[in-house]
Formats: structure tokens, sequence, C-alpha cells
């Protein structure tokens, strides 16, 4: 891929995405999509331009992980949410596991299921997930197995090499059908970016060391309220209504009954 072609085509103001302009801070979060997809993708178009749009929307085109916030003026979603145990302090370590990174990666099992991927125990350390590279890893690998969809059917699947694509259900790999067609129109951009560019780099699949250690307790990290507890941030928090917030948590948690990402 011809990366300045690439940011070139993403800069016009007909691009259907950035627009005139990409800030260095938006850069390093695509270029780090970019690398990812190297060493973890499936050298399609179609897969990339999907996580690049996933990530457009889901970091509310910050395109670098972001970890989400829990609207503090609603007591009704707080209390639904409490009751689901979302964003509650869990065992072993009393992290909260609520959306982090450029998927909004949610829930205990799913930090669980991608600590491989991102070659470190996301259960003992939640906030690596807010990593450029880790974050990518995840997106990248989940979209392409279809662990968060509950058939296990990923990207492939809705978005063929040959075929037509059901954009619809493709975002059924993040998160049911939330917001499908915003996140069809980024992913046409993309991928038009891409063709222009030459293409995606040839996939270098590469061993993800992963050491694990035996659990041992930690200090809570959330308040008892449910919300999440003020720490460091390494970027800006989502609100929730762009692309993260007690919404989207509200709809993961309906979507764990029909098979949604959870």
């Amino acid at each position: 891929m011809n990366r300045k072609t690439f940011y070139a085509a993403l800069r016009r103001r007909s691009s259907g995405v950035f627009g005139t302009s990409i800030s260095q801070r938006q850069v390093r979060g695509v270029d780090g999509i970019l690398d990812a997809f190297a060493t973890h993708g499936d050298g399609r178009a179609k897969t990339l331009a999907y996580a690049l749009a996933t990530a457009y929307h889901e970091t509310a085109r910050r395109m670098v992980p972001v970890r989400e916030t829990l609207a503090r003026d609603d007591a009704t979603a707080r209390r639904r949410l409490r009751k689901a145990k979302y964003a509650q302090p869990e065992p072993p370590y009393g992290h909260c596991y609520y959306g982090r990174g450029q998927v909004q990666l949610t829930w205990k099992r799913n930090y669980e299921r991608s600590s491989e991927d991102a070659g470190v125990d996301l259960v003992r350390h939640p906030d690596k997930a807010l990593d450029p590279i880790i974050g990518a890893r995840i997106l990248i690998r989940g979209l392409l197995d279809g662990r968060w969809n509950g058939k296990g059917r990923g990207i492939a699947h809705y978005l063929p090499t040959s075929g037509r694509d059901d954009l619809r259900n493709a975002r059924r790999t993040v998160n049911i059908t939330d917001k499908w067609d915003l996140i069809a129109g980024y992913y046409r951009a993309f991928l038009r970016a891409i063709e222009e560019a030459g293409g995606v780099p040839k996939p270098r699949f590469e061993p993800v060391p992963v050491s694990w250690s035996k659990p041992k307790p930690e200090g809570a990290q959330c308040s008892q309220t449910g919300s999440v507890t003020k720490q460091p941030e390494r970027t800006n928090p989502v609100s929730p209504t762009s692309g993260g917030g007690v919404w989207v948590a509200l709809s993961r948690f309906i979507a764990s009954i029909f098979g949604g990402k959870l």
C-alpha cells in the first residue's frame, strides 16, 4: 500500500470520512491498524476497510483506543446496568470490564477470549486494550473469527471476496445491527482509498506469546454505583452519544439474548 496516496484519498472533501484534514493522532491510530493488519489480517481489502470503518465509528473518529464512559445523569439506565452486572468490579482482580479500545471490548469473558491475540492477560490488565497495537489486534482478529456475533461467523461471511456485500449483517460481527448504515458508508469510503492506494500489504501471521499469571486479587477499580472511577486517561473518553456509552452497553446486554457481542 502506498500510504501517501491512501491518506491523500481520505483527505478529499468528498471522501466520506475525514474530509479535508486528518490530525496527527488520527494518523497514528490508522497507522496502528494498518500495521496490525499486516501481521494479523487476512490480506483482504474488505476486511481492512471494515476494521477501519468500525474504529472510525466506535472511537468517534479518533481512531485511537478509547475508554467508554457511563452517563451519570441517567439513573434508570444505571440501575439497569447494575442489574445486568455491567461495569461492576469482578474477581479475582476487582476490575470493571467496560468498553475499551478501537472496538470497545466489553464484558470479562471477551477480555479473556481476546488475551491470546493481544499477547497479554487482559483479565488482569484490561487497560492494555488501550494500547494502540494491542487494541488493533483485538479489533482485527475479532472481526475475522466472528467471536462477537454468537454464531462464529467472521467478516468474510458477510463481505465475501467474490459476491455481494451484506453490510447490514456485517455489523453483527461487532454489535448486532446498531448504526450499520452509517458504518457501511464509512466502509465504502475506506475501501475506495485502499484500492486507490494499491491494496493492502500481504499478511504476515506471527505467533503472539502470552504470559499468564496466577490470579492475585487487587483493589476494586470501580465505584459502587457502577460508574467508572476516575483513572488516568490515555485518550479522551467516548461520550454516550458518539460510538460508546450507556445506550450501546444496553444494546449489547439485550443482544446477549439474541447472540450479539457481549
